[in-house]
This record gives structure tokens, C-alpha cells and sequence, in this order.
């Protein structure tokens, strides 16, 4: 295996690492994490799948050895394809199961389907093959399909917050162009750069690796602050109705907060909390959008989540201790 070609798969390594720590922390649902690794592994294996049809003879290397197969620039019909079946499938249906249930697990699922795409797409263009690509211009490659699928699988995140059927089109269709609207984006400006310096110009690779990452990072703090937002008003309604006590709102709505072990004795206990009361905020956001004949059973639910808090929430030895730092 060529040297440059550990750039691209070390990237992967490091992003689907922090894409399970970062799910792990913060869920504590192991069935989530066997969502995650399956998504992984199928969106890895679509592009070999897809290969197996009448697609196959699309599926090639560039002529002139360039990072991006050219069937992502001139077949659009076949790179949808491929996008739906190995990211939007998998992340939508980890979705229906509750593997995810906001923006952040959406974003996650969607991140690690791009990176498996890209890994897929890759390794399999290698095996048909002679290919010689520059290893920092994978690694563009590799985080522009994490940011994009990111964006996708946030947009079924905000999706399943708004359990009214009306409002979930609307958003899911508004992260799929975004992602669009971002590929489209970020391959005009590798199209101009190995234009002008060669598509081997590591400078120029790194300088849009950078550009897809710092976009990767832009979609996870945006999917951070809007759940931050919602979280926050949820328990602080809860708060005033007496539910809960006052530091729930200083800790939860934070994901570093939250991830802490200073703000709770137990660790058993503090991931039933947090599990517990996120999910709580999450169901109380859905039924600002539900009709009339499903408010009641998600109601029910709601009032099952509030006692379980009660009861976890007075286990308390003595009064906790906020943790520090913000999301």
C-alpha cells in the first residue's frame, strides 16, 4: 500500500474513533452504538454493492488519476444513488428505530455514512483498477462526504423533533440541499485549485481538507447550540412547574457538562439523568407539533419520563454539584 494512502486512512480511523466516543458519551445506549457500527459497515459495502448492476461500468477511476471518481461530476443521477442508499437509508431507518433522536445523533449517523461512503468508494476504485491519487486529496475527499452526510443526517434529526408530518418533509428536503448545496460547493473549489496547481499540490489538498473539516466542525456546534436551545427551555418549564430542581438547567442543556462525572456521585445513576432528562425535553418539544389525536399518547409518555426522573433524582445522597464548562 502506497505511503499517501495512510493519510486518508488514518482520517477515517480518527473520525469514526470520535464519532462513537462522541455517541457514547453522551447516549449510553449501546443499541444506538450497534445502529452506528451497522451503518458503518453498510456504507462502506454500498458502492460495491452498486457495482455488482448496470452501474458497474460508471464506477471507475479518473483518467487523469484525480482524487474524485468522475462519476461524482458527471453522472449526478449515480452519486444520488449512491448517497441515498449508503447514507440517507441507513440513517432514516436508525431514525424509525430511535437510534437517534435529535440533531447531534442525526449528524453522527450521517457523518459516519459519508465517511464509510467515501471509504467504500475509494477502496474500491483501488481494487478495479491502476490508481494513483494524492493521499491529502482523499483526505478532502474523505471529510467533504462526512460534512455533507453530516448535514443530511442532521436534517432527520430536527426531523424527528417535529413529529407532525408536515414539518418533517420540510426539513429533511432543507438538509439534503444544504448538502448539496455544499458538495456542489467544495468541489468547485478543488476543481479550481487543481486547475491552477496541480491535483498532486499537497498545499492545495490540505488547504480544502481544512474547508470540509472546519464545515464538519460548523455542522456538529450548530447541531450542539440547537439542542442546547430546546433542552434549556424544555427543563426550565419543568423547573417552574416544581418537576425538577433548579441545576438540572445548569448542566444538562450542555453536552461537555453533561459528559462531566462531577455533577452526580454514581455513574449508573448520572447516565440514567442524562438519558433520562434529554429525552424528556426532546418528547416535550415533539408535542408542540403533534395533532390533537396523537398529544395524548405522547402525553402518557411524557408523564411516565417525569416520574422516572423523580425517582432517579431523589436517590441524591446530597445536593449535587454543577459541572463546569460549556458545550
Amino acid at each position: 500500500m502506497s505511503l499517501a494512502l495512510l493519510w486518508p486512512l488514518v482520517t477515517t480511523a480518527v473520525l469514526l474513533v470520535a464519532a462513537f466516543a462522541m455517541l457514547r458519551l453522551d447516549s449510553h445506549r449501546w443499541g444506538a452504538l450497534a445502529w452506528l457500527g451497522a451503518s458503518a459497515v453498510w456504507s462502506f459495502a454500498a458502492p460495491a454493492l452498486l457495482a455488482l448492476g448496470p452501474t458497474a461500468r460508471l464506477l471507475r477511476a479518473p483518467q487523469r488519476g484525480g482524487a474524485i471518481p468522475e462519476t461524482w461530476l458527471s453522472a449526478p443521477a449515480l452519486a444520488l444513488a449512491v448517497v441515498v442508499v449508503a447514507v440517507a437509508l441507513p440513517t432514516a431507518a436508525a431514525a424509525r428505530w430511535r437510534a437517534i433522536e435529535g440533531p447531534v445523533d442525526g449528524a453522527v449517523f450521517g457523518g459516519v455514512g459519508g465517511i464509510g461512503l467515501a471509504a467504500g468508494s475509494t477502496w474500491l476504485l483501488l481494487a478495479r483498477q491502476a490508481w494513483h491519487p494524492d493521499g491529502a486529496a482523499l483526505v478532502f475527499v474523505t471529510a467533504m462526504h462526512a460534512a455533507a452526510g453530516a448535514l443530511l443526517g442532521a436534517g432527520f434529526g430536527a426531523a424527528k423533533l417535529a413529529s407532525h408530518r408536515a414539518r418533517r418533509v420540510p426539513a429533511a428536503l432543507a438538509a439534503a440541499a444544504g448538502a448539496g448545496i455544499l458538495v456542489a460547493a467544495l468541489t468547485v473549489a478543488a476543481l479550481a485549485c487543481w486547475r491552477a496547481w496541480g491535483e498532486d499540490g499537497v498545499a492545495c489538498n490540505l488547504g480544502l481538507a481544512g474547508a470540509a473539516l472546519a464545515a464538519l466542525a460548523a455542522v456538529l456546534a450548530a447541531c450542539l447550540a440547537h439542542e442546547r436551545r430546546i433542552v434549556t427551555g424544555q427543563l426550565e418549564d419543568e423547573v417552574k412547574l416544581g418537576v425538577l430542581p433548579g441545576w438540572v438547567v445548569d448542566v444538562l442543556p450542555s453536552y461537555r457538562r453533561r459528559i462531566r462525572s462531577d455533577w452526580w456521585p454514581r455513574r449508573d445513576e448520572r447516565r440514567e439523568i442524562a438519558r433520562l432528562l434529554v429525552t424528556l425535553a426532546f418528547r416535550k418539544q415533539q408535542l408542540r407539533t403533534l395533532p390533537d389525536d396523537r398529544l395524548r399518547l405522547y402525553g402518557l409518555e411524557v408523564g411516565r419520563l417525569r416520574q422516572r426522573a423523580r425517582a432517579v433524582l431523589a436517590l441524591a445522597p446530597e445536593r449535587p454539584v454543577a459541572g463546569g464548562g460549556d458545550a
